[in-house]
């Protein structure tokens, strides 16, 4: 799998949305079976939970990997933080892009304060 960083940035919104009582009835399932856009949305949750940026329950069974109750850790607000405006978002995409640089975690956090400051100038 190919790290995909649109599906992060989706998983982050989308967990940092949920309420405490939606919380409680939300997961991620990995599906090994089928290759879906809910299997692959789970593969990244599931990155994001042993990179330390979302909290959960591990429900991982002989069927597959599972995330239950999943919210995000001070260290997932602060990359959402980073990544949460669209217009910063897709700068840093575009920047990235036409300089050649792989998107890691280090060049997001980097290319988003040089984002910001394009953003906050036009």
């Amino acid at each position: 799998m190919k790290r995909d960083w649109d599906l992060i940035r989706e998983v982050l919104v989308e967990v940092e949305a949920l309420s405490f009582l939606e919380r409680d009835q939300f997961g991620y399932e990995l599906s090994y079976v089928e290759q879906s856009e809910d299997s692959k949305k789970a593969e990244h949750a599931l990155l994001l939970w042993e990179g330390g940026f979302i909290a959960g329950i591990d429900a991982g069974s002989m069927d597959g990997p599972s995330l239950l109750s999943p919210k995000l850790t001070w260290e997932g607000h602060e990359l959402l933080e980073t990544i949460r405006s669209q217009a910063v978002w897709e700068r840093i995409k575009t920047t990235a892009k036409s300089k050649g640089i792989e998107l890691t975690l280090e060049s997001v956090k980097i290319l988003g304060k040089s984002a910001l400051t394009w953003v906050l100038a036009n």
